[in-house]
């Protein structure tokens, strides 16, 4: 029996317009941001906005959602190392 606590996962989404106007819904942190870099955490994964003259327009935390504006030159997700470990030793498991 598994006694780990149930992560409740929601869905998120992205939505560029022209690379200039932003907004990402499914936040749930934003854990820093400067004109060239935004880093947000959503529920399972981190997401990194680079670009150029980045910023927030308005957060609402409480609904999840950011918008941004500034030119957007890339996003990265990031997964947490932790779940990067599980997922090498379930890829090890059923080989």
């Amino acid at each position: 029996m598994n006694n780990a606590p149930a992560v409740q996962s929601t869905n998120h989404s992205l939505q560029i317009d022209k690379r200039r106007h932003t907004v990402i819904t499914g936040v749930s942190d934003v854990c820093s941001f400067h004109e060239t870099e935004i880093v947000l955490k959503l529920d399972s994964c981190m997401l990194i906005l680079n670009g150029r003259d980045l910023h927030i327009a308005r957060l609402l935390l409480e609904e999840g959602k950011l918008f941004v504006d500034g030119h957007v030159d890339s996003v990265v997700y990031e997964t947490p190392k932790r779940q990067i470990r599980r997922l090498a030793f379930w890829k090890k498991e059923n080989s």
